[in-house]
């Protein structure tokens, strides 16, 4: 799938995560927490403004390119994956038909920097229902005003299981890309070459963009 610009057009269509509560009320902190040059610091956060989000929040470290780990991982995390998701791969949460698709979409929100939000599926078996969520990413910058950090929460629309629960991204689905405008430096990071764990020995990144 396509990496699709945010335009004025399509400000009009329903992106995904528009009408939950949580993913609204964790991107309207992080915007208040923005000026007109800078992106908010990791250090900005507060965790009391963001109470109900908190289960659901993240904070990724980018150390590669298209490649990032969780830092700080909320309850949900763990319950959707049975074990804590600190110091693992994004990837960890994709099946791996959707983990290139994964690392595009990441490295579009750091190396924007933009706002990401991505539709996602668990399929259903016999002995569990399908889940479906969307992940929210916001961009963060460090202490040297690189763009290494994110902000991101995910939701589902039911409990997991009692199963760890993989995603993939389902095909056709409308993704949001919105460019946020600032420019920041990118830390010098790892090749992919020298990755390990589920991110590693994908193919170079390329981004395309469908105004479709």
């Amino acid at each position: 799938m396509d990496i699709s610009d945010q335009s004025k057009e399509r400000r009009q269509v329903q992106m995904p995560g528009h009408d939950d509560p949580i993913l609204r009320h964790l991107e309207a902190y992080w915007q208040t927490l923005r000026n007109a040059r800078q992106l908010p610091a990791r250090t900005d956060i507060a965790p009391s403004k963001i109470d109900e989000a908190l289960p659901h929040a993240f904070i990724l470290q980018r150390v590669a390119p298209g490649m990032a780990r969780f830092r700080v991982a909320g309850q949900r995390l763990h319950d959707l994956l049975k074990m804590d998701a600190r110091g693992m791969p994004l990837g960890t949460l994709f099946q791996s038909g959707s983990r290139e698709q994964a690392q595009q979409l990441i490295e579009a929100a750091f190396a924007g920097p933009a706002i990401v939000s991505i539709p996602l599926s668990s399929p259903g078996t016999l002995m569990r229902p399908a889940l479906n969520g969307t992940m929210l990413l916001l961009p963060l910058r460090d202490r040297d005003n690189n763009s290494t950090r994110m902000l991101g929460a995910l939701v589902t629309d039911q409990d997991g299981g009692a199963r760890p629960r993989r995603f993939e991204i389902p095909q056709g689905a409308r993704i949001r890309h919105e460019p946020i405008g600032v420019q920041l430096a990118t830390a010098q990071l790892v090749p992919r070459a020298h990755a390990k764990g589920p991110d590693a020995a994908r193919p170079a990144l390329k981004l395309v963009v469908n105004n479709g």
